[in-house]
């Protein structure tokens, strides 16, 4: 089956001699199929496609399959971070405090510390902070679960996805979203083998619900409290 990757969704192309038009259907597991005429070229394809991006990530949220994004983040003392599923709070520091180090920003001692010059660019830094954290987290944790897949990704990185929490090219590339380390660890571990055993399976097939399953046997409870939960964090 050909697989289009489009932006950081990826489509099942299905062409038929038949059709006439280009269209976009997202199914039940979310999986999105791309149906077009059979010489359609790929040039006018994706054309179509970025057209329709923005109902193609609305359909994708209302099947609680997507990251949301919440309410933007007051860097005031006290403003609420998550990191691993916990929350710590903000604490401005002065540059010249002996609690201050050359770091713009650092997690210690259970706070988020900001230097206080650092403020207008804040957040660039957790970002940045988040991205690294992320990295570091996802190579840990991605090496416990690549034997037990039975598959090695050509490369793991992570950057802002938009919408999705992960996503997996036909070619072998995972991408993660930074807020992945805002999450609790089991569900980071979820993602990490939601997204591998993608490698083996393309489709959310009944067979790939089963490899998941094999190593997350409580899969159905972290998948339920990602799509009730994720939005929150």
């Amino acid at each position: 089956m050909e697989q289009l990757q489009i932006s950081d969704l990826s489509f099942t192309l299905r062409r038929s001699e038949r059709r006439k038009t280009i269209g976009i259907t997202v199914d039940r597991d979310g999986s999105l199929i791309l149906r077009a005429p059979f010489e359609c070229p790929d040039e006018q394809l994706e054309r179509a496609v970025k057209e329709k991006l923005l109902w193609t990530y609305t359909k994708l949220a209302e099947k609680k399959l997507l990251f949301r994004p919440t309410r933007p983040k007051k860097f005031i003392d006290g403003e609420g971070f998550h990191y691993l599923g916990e929350s710590y709070r903000l604490l401005l520091i002065d540059p010249q405090s002996t609690r201050n180090s050359t770091l713009p920003l650092k997690l210690q001692d259970g706070w988020f510390m900001l230097r206080s010059n650092e403020r207008p660019r804040a957040e660039q830094h957790f970002e940045a902070w988040y991205t690294q954290q992320a990295r570091d987290w996802l190579r840990m944790r991605a090496a416990r679960f690549v034997a037990r897949v039975d598959v090695q990704p050509r490369s793991m990185d992570v950057r802002s996805l938009g919408f999705r929490w992960g996503s997996c090219s036909p070619t072998g590339y995972l991408n993660f979203h930074w807020r992945i380390i805002l999450l609790p660890p089991e569900i980071i571990d979820y993602i990490i083998v939601h997204e591998l055993v993608h490698l083996r399976e393309a489709h959310h097939s009944l067979e790939f619900w089963r490899r998941v399953e094999r190593i997350i046997p409580d899969y159905l409870q972290r998948k339920k409290w990602l799509s009730e939960n994720g939005c929150k964090v």
